[in-house]
């Protein structure tokens, strides 16, 4: 393994995540703005997300940190309980009023050009290969084509819903492959993870992921990645056509 491209791949994936959350701070701080909340609540609001979102980031650094994830027999549903908690909190946020209010307010160009991040992902995921910590079918030279989301999630925001234009069957197409190329990321990563469920043989296998700051991969962006598109469809599926 290249010690070198391993600290560097450490360092994207701080810096990425720390992007993630300031887009998510912003397209928040917008929302609110726009509803016209006072400035104390929105203030508080914030606050509370910001702080909930390093409460979440600390425990999964801590864990692995301490190796947890990483027991070959339970590697697997660990990992998965890491992308499966913040991705049924986005769920549920789907049946919470308010959050429909801010999802109405939110621009669904951005929750579009959020995608790009996806971009650094698999970069990142083709200089680990080359680093010798990332297996090959985790990256665009075998099965994982994710790139392919997120450099057309930049393409999609101004083609679809940018200057005024709504286009709902091309975005519904556009988020439902999203969601099926994560899936096949998400699988193709906890399939190659140590244990009876490992289904490549290749090496090196996935168990990076059980590292921090990797394991904030399973932890926030992908399920930030889905929360994106299941948003976008809860407004492309709305009733009255919205930018």
């Amino acid at each position: 393994m290249n010690g070198n491209l391993f600290l560097i791949g450490q360092l994207i994936i701080t810096l990425l995540t720390l992007g993630v959350i300031s887009s998510l701070y912003y397209a928040l701080s917008y929302s609110f703005h726009k509803l016209r909340l006072p400035a104390l609540q929105r203030e508080k609001l914030l606050q509370f997300i910001t702080a909930g979102l390093a409460l979440w980031l600390a425990i999964l650094a801590v864990l692995g940190y301490m190796g947890y994830f990483y027991e070959p027999a339970t590697t697997f549903l660990r990992l998965s309980l890491a992308f499966a908690l913040p991705a049924g909190v986005a769920v549920l946020l789907l049946f919470s009023r308010f959050f429909g209010l801010i999802i109405r307010v939110m621009p669904i160009r951005w929750l579009a050009y959020f995608q790009a991040c996806r971009i650094a992902t698999e970069l990142f995921f083709w200089m680990g290969m080359k680093g010798g910590y990332v297996p090959v079918q985790m990256t665009f030279e075998w099965l994982n084509y994710d790139i392919v989301v997120g450099i057309t999630g930049l393409m999609a925001g101004f083609v679809f819903f940018g200057r005024g234009r709504y286009r709902r069957f091309e975005g519904i197409l556009w988020n439902t492959f999203g969601i099926a190329s994560l899936a096949n990321a998400l699988l193709l990563s906890l399939f190659s993870l140590p244990g009876p469920h490992r289904a490549f043989a290749t090496v090196p296998d996935s168990a990076f992921l059980t590292l921090t700051p990797f394991i904030w991969l399973p932890g926030l962006i992908f399920p930030m990645a889905l929360a994106a598109h299941i948003f976008s469809l809860k407004k492309l599926f709305g009733r009255r056509k919205r930018r």
